[in-house]
C-alpha cells in the first residue's frame, strides 16, 4: 500500500483582510464617551453654600423670567440662566424654558433633593433698553459680582425708567404708520390720516389693556380703527367732495396694518425654532396667527358695517404702487427707526435699526431685479438683513432681536392683506373673484412665511462661528481671577457704567445705548 504523497512547498496562506478595513472594524466597536449633550450622573455634587445655591437660583430665575417678557428667545434666556448659575459655582443645573413659564433645577447629589424653582411669565412687553441692562448684569456677574449686590443691581434694573415717555412710544407706532404711506407713494392727506389713526391705535390698546380684555379682541379693535378712517375717506369721495377724489384709503389701513403686525413675535418664533425650542416656537407661531386673525375679523366686521349702513365700499383698480427710489428707501428707514423707538430702544440702537430696515429694502429690491417674487424677494432681504443683524448685534453689544425685527416690518404685508379682504367684500357673490381675494391672502401668508425663513437662514448661518447653540460653554468660563482680569476691558467698563447709570439715573458716557430717566 503506497503512503499518499504530499506537496513539497506549504499551501498558500488565506489572503489577510486590508489594514483600513480592520481598523474600521476596530473603530466600530470601539467605546466612545457620551457626547456632551448626554446627562451625566454626578457623583461628586458642588460644595456651595445652600444659602447662596438658593439666592445664585432665585437671581437666574428672575433674570430669565424678566427677558423671556421682554422679548428675548428661549435660547439665551436658557444660556444666560446658566452663565449666572455657573458664575456662583453651581454646576448641575437644569433649565427648562416654555413660552409660559420657566423652571430650573440645582441636582445637589444623591443624599439631599434637588433644588427646583418655577416661574410663571405673566405680562410680556416688548423693551429691547431693559433687555440690554440685563445682558449687561449677566456679563458683570461672571465677572466678580457679589450675589447680595447682584440683586441690588437687579433692583435698580427693574425700578429704572424707561428712556422714552409713553407719548413718545406713541409717536414711534403712529410714525410707522405714516413711513408706510410714505413707502407706497400716497398723498400728504392719506399720510396724516394713517399717522393720526395709528396713534388712536396705540392709545385704544393701552386702555383695553388696562381693562385685561384679551389680545385678541384687542387686536379685532384695533384693526376697527384704521378701517373705518378708511371708509369715511370712501363715503366723502362717494358723496362727491372734490379734494378726496384720487386719494387711496387703502393705504391707510395698510399702514395701521404693519403698525400692529410689527409688535409680534415673528423673529422670536423663528429663533426658537432652529435652537431647537419647539415648544416655545408653536406656542410665539399659534400667537401670531391668532393676533393676525384679530386683525381680520376686526377689518371684515368694520367693512360689512359700512356696507349695512350704505357707505360704498371701493376696490381700487390695482395694487398700490410704490414710491420713488428715495421714497422707497427713506420709507423703509423711518418705518425701521419708529420701531426701534416704540419699543424703547436706545439712540444707536435706533440707527442701527434704520440702517438695517434700508439693507432689508435693498434686498428686497435685488431680488426683484433677478425676476423673483414678491415671496422669495422678501425671503432674501431678510436672510440679507438677519445675517448682518446678528453679527453686528454680537459686535457691538446690542441686541440682534430689535435689529432683526426692526429690519423686517418693512417688508410686512400690510396692504397685501387689507387688499385682499376687500377683494372677497367687494366681490363676496362672485366666486372668481373672491377667489382671487383668497389667493391675495395666500399670498400675503406666504410673504410671512418667507420673512420667518430668512430670518430663521440668515441667524443659523451668523451663529455658525459660535458652535452648537443649544449646548454652547456659557462664556466666563475659568476662575474668579480669570474673570476678575477681563473686568477691565472695555466692554466689562461699558457694562458696569451701564449698570450704574441704571442705578443712579444718569447718563453713561460709555458708546451704547443711553439710559437716562423719563
Amino acid at each position: 500500500m503506497t503512503e499518499p504523497s504530499y506537496p513539497s512547498s506549504p499551501l498558500p496562506r488565506r489572503p489577510s483582510a486590508p489594514r483600513g478595513l480592520r481598523r474600521t472594524a476596530q473603530q466600530a466597536v470601539r467605546v466612545f464617551r457620551p457626547s456632551d449633550g448626554t446627562s451625566v450622573l454626578q457623583l461628586h455634587p458642588d460644595e456651595v453654600d445652600p444659602t447662596l445655591s438658593r439666592k445664585a437660583l432665585d437671581l437666574a430665575m428672575r433674570v430669565a423670567e424678566m427677558m423671556l417678557s421682554h422679548g428675548a428667545s428661549a435660547n439665551d434666556v436658557t444660556l444666560d440662566a446658566l452663565r449666572i448659575t455657573k458664575a456662583f459655582g453651581l454646576k448641575a443645573v437644569h433649565v427648562d424654558v416654555t413660552y409660559t413659564s420657566i423652571s430650573v433645577s440645582y441636582y445637589r447629589g444623591h443624599d439631599r433633593e434637588p433644588l427646583t424653582t418655577l416661574r410663571v411669565v405673566r405680562a410680556r412687553s416688548i423693551d429691547y433698553t431693559r433687555l440690554q441692562r440685563l445682558q449687561a448684569l449677566v456679563q458683570r456677574i461672571e465677572e466678580d459680582q457679589d450675589v447680595d449686590e447682584a440683586f441690588e443691581l437687579f433692583a435698580a434694573i427693574v425700578r429704572a425708567p424707561h428712556p422714552y415717555r409713553r407719548w413718545v412710544v406713541t409717536f414711534g407706532n403712529a410714525g410707522v404708520a405714516g413711513a408706510v404711506c410714505v413707502l407706497l407713494d400716497a398723498s400728504l392727506l392719506i399720510t396724516v390720516v394713517a399717522f393720526l389713526a395709528s396713534a388712536a391705535i396705540d392709545l385704544l390698546i393701552c386702555w383695553l389693556a388696562r381693562k385685561q380684555v384679551p389680545p385678541f379682541f384687542m387686536q379685532a379693535c384695533a384693526a376697527a380703527v384704521p378701517t373705518v378712517a378708511a371708509t369715511a375717506l370712501m363715503a366723502g369721495a362717494y358723496q362727491g367732495i372734490t379734494w378726496l377724489e384720487g386719494v387711496r384709503p387703502e393705504l391707510i389701513v395698510a399702514g395701521g396694518i404693519v403698525m400692529m403686525l410689527s409688535g409680534l413675535s415673528v423673529v422670536g418664533a423663528a429663533q426658537d425654532a432652529i435652537d431647537g425650542y419647539y415648544v416655545t416656537a408653536g406656542a410665539r407661531s399659534f400667537e401670531v396667527v391668532i393676533l393676525t386673525l384679530g386683525i381680520v375679523v376686526g377689518i371684515l366686521m368694520t367693512l360689512q358695517l359700512a356696507q349695512r349702513v350704505g357707505v360704498p365700499v371701493v376696490l381700487s383698480g390695482a395694487a398700490p404702487p410704490l414710491g420713488s427710489l428715495g421714497q422707497q428707501l427713506g420709507g423703509s428707514l423711518l418705518i425701521s427707526a419708529f420701531f426701534a423707538i416704540s419699543t424703547y430702544a436706545g439712540p444707536r440702537t435706533v440707527v442701527l435699526c434704520a440702517g438695517m430696515g434700508v439693507l432689508g429694502w435693498v434686498g428686497y429690491l435685488g431680488g426683484t431685479l433677478l425676476g423673483l417674487g414678491s415671496i422669495s424677494s422678501s425671503a432674501v432681504g431678510a436672510f440679507v438683513a438677519t445675517l448682518v443683524s446678528v453679527h453686528l448685534g454680537r459686535r457691538l453689544t446690542v441686541p440682534s432681536l430689535a435689529l432683526t425685527t426692526a429690519a423686517l416690518v418693512p417688508l410686512m404685508p400690510g396692504s397685501m392683506v387689507y387688499r385682499g379682504l376687500l377683494e372677497i367684500m367687494v366681490h363676496a357673490g362672485s366666486r372668481t373673484s373672491a377667489g382671487e381675494g383668497t389667493m391675495t391672502l395666500l399670498n400675503a401668508a406666504g410673504v410671512g412665511l418667507a420673512l420667518a425663513a430668512g430670518a430663521s437662514l440668515g441667524t443659523y448661518l451668523a451663529r455658525q462661528g459660535r458652535g452648537n447653540l443649544r449646548h454652547a460653554s456659557p462664556r466666563g468660563d475659568g476662575s474668579r481671577a480669570e474673570k476678575s482680569a477681563a473686568a477691565g476691558s472695555p466692554e466689562a467698563e461699558g457694562a458696569t457704567q451701564r449698570l450704574e447709570a441704571a442705578t443712579t439715573g444718569t447718563i453713561p458716557v460709555v458708546p451704547g445705548d443711553g439710559i437716562r430717566p423719563e
